[in-house]
């Protein structure tokens, strides 16, 4: 998709405010509202923006612990790791997860209510999926940045003003 100016200025002000309604969103980047509107649907269908969520705190709904788990595998093979991320996805205390290169095969983020809680998931959950073979857990003492905002100005700008996005589809 080629994306202007404008549509990442869009980016910019829909990742900071989600909720944001788009006549004040057509103000921000000096636009119509049907344009805006118009560019939101556009940026939504090509799959740049992919939903819109609240950001919950973990420890006012009971999940203060937030933990990474390294998960290394014992095989590589297509069929294990489709298995394992399959039943990574069901667990609801895995915030993320991530397939990975070098010698951890997956990262998660997890959040749970006890060092307990935490104890019960790695070993009544996650090592006893086929194939797990070592997990390695660090407990987060503070959080310094979780906004989440992916930067928008990627690439050089053409002469035109355009930026191509993605693979051009």
């Amino acid at each position: 998709m080629v994306m202007d100016k404008k549509d990442r200025q869009i980016l910019e002000v829909l990742q900071q405010d989600g909720r944001i309604a788009h006549t004040r969103l057509a103000e921000i980047v000096d636009l119509s509202a049907p344009a805006v509107l118009a560019r939101v649907r556009k940026l939504e269908e090509q799959g740049i923006i992919q939903g819109y969520q609240a950001i919950v705190d973990p420890a006012s709904v009971g999940n203060p612990l937030i933990c990474y788990v390294g998960v290394t595998l014992v095989h590589h093979q297509r069929e294990p790791l489709q298995q394992v991320s399959a039943r990574i996805r069901e667990f609801p205390q895995v915030l993320e997860a991530y397939h990975l290169t070098g010698s951890t095969d997956y990262l998660l983020k997890v959040a749970v209510p006890s060092i307990q809680a935490l104890e019960n998931f790695l070993m009544e959950e996650l090592t006893i999926i086929p194939g797990v073979d070592k997990v390695h857990t660090s407990m987060v003492l503070s959080a310094i940045k979780t906004n989440g905002v992916v930067p928008v100005e990627v690439g050089e700008e053409s002469s035109n003003g355009y930026h191509v996005v993605g693979n051009g589809r």
